[in-house]
């Protein structure tokens, strides 16, 4: 009874390795594979580092490689959203394209039978390219096997290889620094040529979280030669899922949307917090990187203005001296109340209502926390372009209502 259970055991197993590598097509390669996937996560997108887990997730993969091929070869003539239509039937076998399933996917065209697509279930997902080689529909390339490039010094490809897609990667003492651990799910763009009329593209990629509106967020340029893709650049920043500025190629300027941080008040995870906006020219022979601005620089000088008088350090250079004289006894209470919480934090508290108007040479801050501080009304003073000063400052007491939009 034992031999027979074995053999039982070993026809099963075997059934199940042919299921995925000899599917009768890509759709039901895709989905046999999800369904293994699945059983091998605790219902989020995380595999449990079992060696079945990683190999179901590259045969999902796989599988969404497969389709494109696929469609590539039965028609010529198919156009991004050809591949998109294809990659969005592997999930979902009610048409509705996997959207039930949190399946999402992504494809534009690198020039003629030359496609980038990005395809993810349960924000578990990958990056490659599909073209013609020897007169055949084949995949080219895809970036979880992607090595090590002089481009990427904090390691942030690694993020992409399906054995960094689970929860051991993650964990204290792991020995993978921030940023490198999937996985991730991805938005394609097309970039202008370079000087050799070689295509360029970039990859706006989130990390999956099981939860919060605040997630971390990678964006890489790559330029396509013919036979591989090359990174160009990389990075890695916070995102806030709703936030207003996202990333956008416009005019020559990739312009890239992160979140940040105050140093004396701080925002919620579903808030905007601070808005930073890196950019980066576009250029025939190199990506410039042109820094990061913010888009909140009264904001930014409040911020200054706590910092300064928590640390006692001059302020006449950017506020009038009566506008610290009637915050500095409060900020030094907040800093008193941040050390009993930890010796090496600082904090006013969560940055509340906020509005700014501008009146001429003047702008007018509405501002709100919800420490002891609560609402404060700034003016500030200064020519766009210039250096704004902090001339007065006043305080309600009691009910104050909402900042006026």
């Amino acid at each position: 009874m034992c031999i027979w259970r074995g053999f039982v055991l070993v026809f099963a197993l075997l059934g199940a390795v042919c299921r995925l590598t000899i599917a009768q097509s890509p759709i039901q390669h895709y989905r046999d594979a999800a369904k293994l996937f699945r059983d091998h996560t605790q219902g989020d997108f995380l595999h449990d580092d079992s060696p079945a887990g990683i190999a179901a997730l590259q045969s999902m993969w796989s599988a969404s490689s497969e389709a494109v091929i696929q469609l590539i070869s039965r028609n010529p003539d198919a156009t991004a959203k050809d591949v998109d239509a294809a990659l969005c039937e592997l999930p979902s076998s009610e048409g509705d394209c996997g959207e039930k399933e949190g399946a999402q996917r992504s494809a534009v065209a690198l020039g003629p039978h030359l496609f980038l697509a990005s395809q993810f279930s349960g924000e578990a997902g990958t990056v490659f390219i599909v073209g013609m080689r020897g007169g055949k529909a084949v995949l080219l390339w895809s970036i979880d096997s992607a090595g090590r490039e002089n481009a990427d010094p904090q390691g942030l490809l690694g993020a992409w290889r399906a054995d960094r897609a689970g929860g051991h990667c993650r964990e204290t003492g792991s020995g993978h620094p921030p940023g490198t651990c999937g996985p991730l799910y991805a938005a394609l763009g097309v970039l202008t040529p370079d000087a050799n009329n070689q295509p360029r593209f970039y990859v706006d990629a989130g990390y999956a979280q099981i939860m919060g509106a605040t997630v971390g967020h990678q964006t890489s340029v790559w330029r396509w030669d013919g036979d591989t893709a090359h990174l160009l650049w990389i990075d890695w920043h916070d995102f806030m899922i709703d936030q207003r500025i996202g990333t956008e190629y416009k005019n020559g300027i990739l312009t890239i949307g992160e979140k940040d941080e105050f140093r004396s008040f701080y925002g919620c995870g579903s808030c905007e917090a601070r808005q930073i906006v890196r950019r980066l020219r576009v250029r025939p022979t190199e990506i410039e990187d042109l820094g990061k601005i913010s888009t909140t620089p009264e904001l930014d000088l409040i911020d200054e203005l706590f910092w300064r008088l928590a640390k006692r350090q001059p302020t006449n250079d950017i506020a009038a001296p009566e506008v610290s004289r009637l915050l500095g006894p409060q900020i030094a209470v907040a800093k008193e109340d941040s050390r009993k919480i930890d010796p090496a934090w600082f904090s006013t508290g969560m940055l509340d209502d906020i509005s700014i108007k501008r009146d001429g040479e003047f702008e007018h801050v509405c501002f709100t926390v919800d420490g002891d501080i609560g609402r404060l009304y700034f003016t500030l003073q200064g020519s766009p372009g210039t250096k704004a000063k902090i001339v007065k400052v006043s305080q309600p007491t009691g009910e104050y209502g909402d900042c006026p939009h």
